[in-house]
């Protein structure tokens, strides 16, 4: 994950196009006017008078909110690399529809200005013909946008470059690079925890982190040109984009209670009804209310976010009950999503410094933020995936395999025989007059008992094989490739380090535990169920006879031919304290 992370952030710090003798950036100071005047496209025209506005930004940074026209103008010279070949000027985002004129000549528009007002997408470079750059004078040339903003933010927002036409032609946007790999990258992720929910429908945070990973794809990919060409006839990219975040927020919200182990209850159900609202009254407002109706959901949405981090980070703190597995790592993604996302809407309204300029290519902060926190969600999400897993095959209190790993390993192992020959001895193990203990000395004491078994087992056992707690105070053991001989030289073994064992109890006592045994060994064509079945029965004929015992048995073949074979224990151990 670091070595993705290092290759993203390195894209997205490379710029573009590298300054040269074959290109010229026109970032910087551009003289704007507010109105509209074809005579404002002249390169005679006198534009000292006109307001100084940094280019890339919205004209709001400079004039205060304003929708209607504007005009922006500056001069340009070309250097030696770039006279003669065939020239191309490229913009980014231009809120909204735009008319671009190259020494007094239009060379291009973009969208439809009133009354067939249609925002622009840029999705080549404009062309500029010989002939356009024949009417310089002295080797000056005057570069005049014409822009028609409807809604929200207007003006020259992204990077603007001459370049020759065809290496503009040939190379896309650094947004549509930027944002269509970290659209794709979340795709995948969104589409992974969507297919593994589909697996273990339980698992219900990942299904609510693909719908994140999914609402977020959705709104990233509106800021491809791409996209927004295919979806302005449809609907604008701007009312999809926040119908896409409102449509995520209920799942970001669930998510965070899900994997805090936060309550939802009527609070949960308000915010729920509020994004429901919010999302229905999206749907229909027309664009200039809707970007009014949107600073409204903007200021709701930080104070959300506050509020998220905030229950995030109680439920994380060490005195809050039971903290959530991974607290601290899901916390840090959290609040680095929250905040990142709080950082972009609020710099809508505040000077903040815009992340474009140090990350070129990158919409917000915001894709960042969501970067953790998909680390963070993935990583805690895999650790619970694998103590459920982990659960699902190990009992807690012995840390021995449960009862259906042994028999799964039984049939895979029966079935290696029948190809390869060999032999397999299954041990079957139960605690004398353990319900004594329980009632004696309670539960507590008992569970120690159990849990100093099951270590013993584990060290009795040679590596290969496999101990497991089969139930209550039953245990048993799978031998690979042993003969009756090894098998009764692990029993004994494991009877010599019980016979040592003592459980400390109140008083100054101590608990002493015996064990009945039962061993059955089969080869070749042996069948899993029988061998299960002779060990159980070698076990109850142990137990008859006194208990403190082991009893063996040989499983010949499929037809199950037994040969019982009695082995007294060692005398006078029992259960004493």
């Amino acid at each position: 994950m670091i070595r993705i992370l290092l290759v993203l952030l390195t894209l997205l710090a490379a710029p573009a196009f590298a300054q040269s003798a074959d290109s010229v950036s026109l970032d910087g100071a551009w003289r704007f006017h507010a109105g509209d005047a074809t005579a404002w496209a002249s390169p005679s025209l006198d534009d000292r008078a006109w307001t100084t506005l940094r280019v890339p930004a919205p004209w709001e940074d400079g004039i205060g909110d304003y929708n209607g026209y504007g005009w922006y103008r500056r001069e340009v010279r070309l250097p030696d690399g770039l006279r003669g070949a065939p020239l191309g000027l490229r913009f980014g985002t231009v809120g909204d529809a735009f008319e671009v004129y190259w020494n007094g000549v239009r060379v291009g528009t973009r969208g439809g200005m009133p009354p067939d007002f249609m925002e622009g997408v840029v999705l080549r470079p404009f062309f500029i013909p010989d002939s356009v750059l024949d009417r310089a004078v002295d080797g000056r040339h005057v570069v005049a946008v014409r822009v028609y903003n409807a809604y929200a933010y207007g003006g020259l927002m992204t990077p603007v470059l001459v370049a020759r036409y065809d290496t503009l032609a040939s190379r896309r946007s650094p947004r549509s690079v930027v944002v269509g790999g970290l659209v794709s990258f979340f795709l995948a992720i969104g589409v992974y925890h969507l297919a593994f929910w589909l697996r273990r429908r339980a698992a219900r945070e990942n299904l609510l982190f693909a719908a994140v990973c999914l609402c977020v794809c959705v709104y990233g990919s509106t800021y491809a040109e791409p996209v927004q060409g295919a979806l302005i006839p449809v609907m604008h990219p701007y009312r999809v984009g926040l119908l896409s975040l409102l449509a995520g927020g209920p799942a970001y919200v669930a998510l965070v209670n899900r994997l805090f182990g936060l309550r939802g209850g009527r609070r949960t159900r308000l915010v729920h009804g509020a994004f429901a609202a919010a999302f229905a009254v999206g749907l229909v407002l027309p664009l200039p209310r809707l970007a009014e109706f949107n600073q409204w959901i903007d200021g709701a949405l930080v104070m959300g976010l506050v509020t998220v981090v905030v229950r995030a980070w109680k439920a994380s703190r060490p005195g809050s009950g039971t903290p959530a597995p991974h607290a601290r790592t899901l916390l840090l993604g959290t609040a680095a999503f929250s905040v990142s996302l709080a950082y972009d809407l609020l710099s809508e309204y505040f000077a903040f410094i815009p992340v474009a300029r140090v990350l070129p290519g990158l919409p917000g902060v915001f894709w960042i933020g969501f970067f953790v926190f998909l680390m963070a969600v993935g990583t805690a999400t895999a650790g619970q995936w694998a103590l459920t897993e982990v659960a699902a095959l190990v009992d807690p209190l012995t840390e021995l395999s449960r009862r259906h790993v042994l028999e799964d390993a039984l049939r895979r192992e029966s079935g290696r025989l029948r190809r390869t020959g060999g032999s397999l001895a299954l041990v079957m193990i139960d605690l004398d007059h353990f319900k004594r203990i329980n009632d004696t000395h309670g539960h507590r004491v008992g569970d120690q008992v159990l849990a100093r078994v099951g270590r013993l087992l584990r060290s009795s056992a040679r590596n290969l094989d496999l101990p497991a707690r089969f139930g209550g105070e039953e245990f048993a053991v799978l031998l690979y490739d042993t003969d009756l001989a090894g098998a009764l030289a692990f029993c004994e073994r494991f009877r010599a380090n019980l016979a040592e064992m003592r459980v400390p109890v109140a008083g100054g006592a101590a608990v002493q535990v015996t064990a009945s045994m039962g061993v059955s060994v089969g080869s070749d064509l042996v069948d899993p169920d029988a061998l299960v079945e002779v060990a159980d029965r070698a076990l109850y004929q142990a137990k008859g006879e006194g208990r403190d015992r082991l009893v063996s048995a040989r499983v010949e073949g499929p037809d199950r031919v037994m040969e019982y074979v009695p082995r007294p224990g060692l005398q006078g151990i029992g259960n004493r304290e």
